[in-house]
């Protein structure tokens, strides 16, 4: 598991390569909130041929934190993705996203799809909305956070071991303590003072504005590629909202349920491996 870096003209970002010497376009994998590059571990046991990197986002995994007067907002994650793929001149890629992930690689996709191939979603599926009347509320309560962050101390807690913080990620997720484990080990770090999170805690912030559901709907039907859609059947109902009318945005979608929780790709490697190789693999591009 080659680590590497790209070091972007506004920042730089840490993967994980697999099979680099393979042919065919990569895979680009795209994590979930607050989690990282080893989301993709598991399913990687039962890849031997194709090329896959597993990115971490800005403010994730090892990547840098973006700026201090800069922002974790869903658009400039698919601007880091833009500039990824430009930067490296990939030309057109596959992409693989879960949670956070699906709905950046689904904006992305949208907006740019002549630089995709084949599209894999898990357990999401284009941006959250919210009602236009929610404006206000919601740009209030999210400078008000801003600013609180900006004047107190990090609260990027310490925990005097690693399994102090794999219980303290399992208390607030829906999986095992081995996938609890494999995701905090590249999101810790250890200084004199114990463990923290290598996660910017500026993550935990409001967005400032959300899209309306129409918005959202524009840039799913511009999904113009082969699209797989991946759910555990006890996976995260709030991301389902509105889902069969998103899904019938997309003019050529798979939907696919699987056994497990929101993180069904971790808790079912090999069936969704499966799923998501016979996809990238088909005759249709």
């Amino acid at each position: 598991m080659p680590e590497i870096t790209f070091s972007l003209p506004h920042i730089s970002l840490a993967a994980i390569e697999y099979n680099p010497s393979s042919t065919g376009p990569i895979v680009l994998a795209l994590h979930g909130w607050l989690d990282n590059a080893n989301s993709f571990t598991p399913m990687m046991a039962h890849n031997s041929d194709i090329h896959l990197i597993a990115l971490d986002f800005p403010g994730h995994g090892h990547s840098a934190h973006r700026g201090a007067d800069a922002l974790y907002n869903l658009l400039d994650y698919v601007y880091d993705i833009y500039a990824l793929i430009k930067e490296n001149e990939w030309g057109k890629i596959h992409l693989v996203g879960h949670s956070m992930g699906a709905i950046i690689a689904s904006v992305f996709a949208g907006t740019f799809p002549e630089l995709v191939g084949k599209l894999v979603l898990i357990e999401a599926m284009g941006a959250i909305s919210s009602k236009p009347e929610e404006t206000c509320s919601q740009l209030r309560a999210s400078i008000v956070m801003r600013h609180k962050t900006a004047i107190k101390l990090s609260s990027n807690r310490r925990y005097e071991s690693i399994e102090q913080a794999v219980i303290a990620r399992m208390t607030v997720s829906d999986f095992d303590e081995s996938i609890a484990q494999l995701l905090v080990s590249r999101s810790i770090v250890e200084d004199d003072s114990g463990f923290k999170w290598r996660s910017d805690p500026r993550l935990k912030q409001l967005s400032a504005i959300k899209m309306s559901e129409p918005q959202a709907m524009d840039l799913l039907s511009g999904i113009t590629h082969d699209t797989l859609l991946i759910l555990g059947d006890s996976g995260y109902k709030s991301l389902r909202e509105q889902l069969d009318e998103r899904m019938r945005a997309v003019k050529s979608l798979t939907l696919s349920m699987i056994r497990g929780g929101h993180h069904v790709h971790m808790e079912q490697p090999l069936k969704t491996w499966q799923l998501i190789s016979q996809h990238i693999a088909s005759a249709k591009s």
